[in-house]
């Protein structure tokens, strides 16, 4: 998705907020691909992937009165869809249910593993999408053990509130820690 398309979904997501459902179509499509993407690589499953799919659209749809106009409708888009798959992945282990259809590489001892492992980290992935570019730039700064572009007591109070308004942001879209 280019830049202009991010902008184009932005701005059309703030007008569907305020109730304009003429914009609805619109996102509608611009949504769909990346959502239909993302359900497929964390469910590995095209049956599934297209439920979730359809049911994070439905809630986005829903919430969209919710959203906040100051942040991307991306992240916020993919937050939602990404506990789509998670609400669909545990009500079927819940009935354990077999998915006879599975990509083979995701099948084995270690596939739950993989799949929590994938899950958690698009979580996180999200909820790094939300926080403003300094942010990210000192906690990926930090994760990866680089200099940034400040050090010392700076760089440690800077890490520890960008740290602290990633756990808000993971509280608020997940309601964990």
């Amino acid at each position: 998705m280019n830049v202009r398309t991010v902008s184009e979904l932005d701005a059309l997501m703030a007008r569907l907020a305020e109730g304009d459902r003429v914009a609805f179509t619109r996102v509608f499509e611009l949504l769909w691909g990346p959502i239909q993407k993302l359900c497929l690589s964390l469910l590995r499953n095209e049956a599934d992937a297209a439920d979730a799919g359809q049911e994070a659209m439905h809630k986005i749809l829903e919430r969209a009165s919710d959203f906040d106009k100051t942040r991307p409708a991306m992240p916020w888009a993919l937050a939602i869809a990404g506990w789509e798959c998670r609400t669909l992945a545990r009500r079927r282990e819940r009935r354990r249910e077999s998915h006879t259809d599975a990509i083979p590489s995701c099948a084995g001892p270690h596939a739950e593993e993989e799949f929590l492992q994938r899950d958690l980290t698009t979580a996180a992935m999200a909820a790094l999408g939300e926080l403003s570019e300094l942010d990210r730039e000192v906690l990926i700064a930090t994760f990866w053990d680089e200099a940034a572009s400040v050090s010392g007591a700076t760089l440690r109070k800077r890490r520890e509130r960008a740290l602290d308004r990633l756990r808000k942001t993971f509280r608020r879209l997940y309601g964990l820690d």
